[in-house]
């Protein structure tokens, strides 16, 4: 397994958005013990994680009173109405350079597993000399989630417009691209109904 521990990755959770189909915040549904938002944040850190960012949103007041998260830095989006691409930015813009990378994980993915991020983070660490500039975790030959940004690459995201979507950049930039396969098909799953959420926890342990 190669070494990461040179390499300083954020993590920036999105947990900004509305929840409108679940009916409350995804961010402090309960994963086998501990709000999920909490979960992410140890996953992230086991995976090789050295500093966490969560961005919220209308939802922020309950969720710093509803879940520990550490010593996770905390901003919260004026607008998110304005879309997820607007955490983004966001998260991107409180990192300084000293940090190499982030991982952009949505709070509604909680199967990803602390190997998918390792994984991203050694093939960033074998690349870093490279072209490449964002990695995908890919399942059965679909991207799923969460990626990460090398973070002299994150102007491409502050950029965007409103409506677009991260996938622009990703289009746009394809060949520096990098897919890094897992056998994990939980990088594929996201969670936004309580069906979802109840198939999730099955699948969680």
């Amino acid at each position: 397994m190669d070494d990461i521990s040179d390499i300083s990755a954020a993590v920036i959770v999105l947990a900004a958005g509305d929840s409108s189909r679940m009916g409350r915040p995804k961010a402090l549904l309960d994963w086998h013990g501990k709000p999920m938002i909490e979960h992410v944040l140890a996953t992230a850190q086991s995976g090789g994680c050295t500093r966490s960012l969560v961005v919220l949103g209308r939802d922020a007041e309950g969720i710093l009173a509803g879940a520990d998260l550490g010593g996770a830095q905390v901003v919260v989006n004026p607008d998110p109405s304005q879309g997820q691409v607007s955490s983004i930015k966001l998260g991107m813009q409180h990192q300084d350079f000293s940090t190499d990378c982030c991982v952009v994980w949505p709070v509604d993915c909680p199967l990803v597993q602390a190997g998918d991020v390792r994984a991203l983070i050694e093939s960033y660490g074998r690349m870093r000399t490279s072209l490449m500039r964002i990695f995908i975790p890919v399942h059965a030959g679909k991207r799923g989630h969460p990626m990460l940004v090398d973070i002299g690459f994150r102007q491409p995201f502050m950029l965007l417009g409103p409506g677009d979507t991260a996938r622009k950049v990703i289009d746009d930039n394809h060949t520096q691209v990098q897919e890094v396969p897992t056998g994990n098909a939980g990088v594929l799953a996201d969670v936004d109904t309580p069906e979802e959420y109840k198939a999730a926890l099955a699948n969680g342990r």
